[in-house]
């Protein structure tokens, strides 16, 4: 199983995962340049989120798994299918969802925090699983 960590995330957006350019992971997997041209929604994130993709080969096949996690004080409508577009500190932007199944489930904790520890707000685990998870775009039109 090989894992990887994406560092230093400076921006965290949505999109309904219906915007997408349809079969973005076959796309991805044949290296065609994949952009996303729709506006999205940009996430106030506090602390530093974290996005780690694992890929193991298993059954003749390779699987990605790959997890976002971020704390918010701002409500993601989780019941729409959404994907997830973050952006690192070098600029490069990833998408984490397709147009069509599977698309990335989202657990929320809420939280009221406590005087000396804890931020109140959301925390956010967004998860997808497929062939191909986290997609590099060659191109986003920023919010």
């Amino acid at each position: 199983m090989k894992k990887s960590s994406l560092p230093g995330i400076t921006a965290i957006r949505y999109i309904p995962c219906v915007s997408l350019p349809l079969n973005i992971e076959l796309k991805a997997l044949v290296g065609q340049p994949i952009g996303i041209y729709d506006t999205m929604t940009e996430v106030c994130f506090t602390g530093t989120p974290t996005c780690i993709t694992e890929s193991e080969y298993d059954k003749h096949a390779q699987t990605e798994k790959t997890m976002l996690t971020f704390h918010s004080v701002q409500e993601v409508p989780i019941r729409r299918q959404l994907a997830f577009v973050i952006t690192d500190a070098q600029g490069n932007s990833f998408v984490i969802g397709h147009a069509e199944a599977p698309f990335p489930t989202v657990k929320v904790t809420h939280s009221h925090g406590t005087p000396a520890e804890e931020k109140a707000g959301y925390t956010y685990e967004v998860k997808l699983i497929g062939r191909r998870t986290l997609i590099k775009l060659s191109q986003s039109m920023e919010l």
